[in-house]
């Protein structure tokens, strides 16, 4: 084996390392939305409306109010920085963290909103080239 063979064991190596490493970060945020029931009240709700859908947008909005939170924090503490406000109190980051919420929750309904456009547009376009009869 020469040393194309061995660079390419090497990238081989290495992008097997990366896929475990983006795989166990996954595993990781996936046992945790479980942990915080984000995962099984989603589920839940699912199951007792009986509409995936709702399944779904549930996930959406719970998910993206929990990532707007910490979102927000950070901006706003990043914002105070940025503009040298002396003001150091902790309000910041909970008004950010409120603010990031909101985001989230309207990013989520958009994003569910955008979903449910495609899918009827998509249904609607495979009815269409159905055989008739």
């Amino acid at each position: 084996m020469g040393i194309p063979g061995l660079i390419a064991l090497l990238v081989m190596v290495v992008l097997i390392g990366v896929g475990i490493g983006i795989g166990l970060f996954a595993c990781a945020i996936a046992a945790g939305m479980t942990a915080m029931g984000v995962v099984s009240s989603s589920v839940a709700l699912g199951f007792f409306t009986k509409r995936p859908a709702t399944a779904v947008r549930a996930l959406l909005l719970q998910c993206g109010i929990l990532a707007g939170i910490p979102a927000g924090a950070i901006t706003a503490w990043v914002g105070r920085a940025v503009l040298q406000n002396v003001d150091e109190s902790w309000m910041i980051a909970v008004y950010g963290g409120i603010g990031g919420a909101f985001a989230g929750a309207l990013l989520a309904l958009l994003l569910d909103f955008i979903f449910r456009r495609s899918h009827a547009w998509l249904e609607e376009r495979m009815k269409r080239k159905a055989l008739p009869g």
